[in-house]
């Protein structure tokens, strides 16, 4: 990453295995103990930009919050590690003045719109066509043991019916004198 560009809020919870709620949660915690990061314009008081230092100082937090659960004292321990250089010389309060940055801007030419856009596409269009294709699959699948199931219920029930069919057929009947003397007429 290009230290020099910012990141948002989500692009930044991506890259280090959080979720935006809890990186704001963690950002927040930062600034009580007086971490600044630098904002845009937009809104009432602008969104965070996070730089390659910041982006390093919240790995430190979340490293760091794993095994102290404590918000306020791994905030502390951060600023702590920050101001005594511990860190990456590049780590560092940004923005002393509390000037918002210009927003970036970020310009394609009409080809590479057209490049990424396309590879947005194809990648879509094959990450839906697998999990399409392992729900049909696992539908199938239900189906054909639905299937089996019947199918096998219908030839026990077929087979019992012939058993006592062919019990039926053997069976003559046998008067009430046969019974008693066990002859024949």
């Amino acid at each position: 990453m290009d230290s020099n560009l910012g990141l948002f809020a989500k692009q930044v919870a991506e890259r280090i295995g959080t979720n935006p709620h809890t990186l704001r949660r963690w950002a927040i915690e930062l600034e009580k103990v007086g971490y600044k990061f630098s904002r845009n314009n937009k809104g009432k008081d602008g969104h965070r930009i996070f730089y390659q230092h910041d982006i390093e100082a919240l790995i430190i937090f979340r490293d760091l919050i794993s095994q102290l659960q404590d918000y306020e004292q791994v905030a502390k321990l951060v600023m702590t590690r920050i101001e005594e250089g511990v860190n990456d010389t590049s780590t560092c309060i940004v923005n002393e003045e509390n000037d918002p940055s210009p927003p970036v801007k970020v310009s394609f030419t009409e080809q590479e719109l057209k490049q990424y856009t396309e590879r947005i596409i194809e990648e879509t269009s094959r990450r839906v066509a697998t999990e399409t294709s392992e729900v049909i699959y696992k539908r199938m699948e239900n189906l054909l043991e639905q299937r089996d199931h019947q199918l096998l219920t219908q030839l026990n029930e077929s087979m019992e019916n012939r058993r006592l069919e062919a019990a039926v057929t053997k069976e003559e009947p046998v008067g009430w004198f046969q019974r008693l003397f066990g002859g024949k007429k």
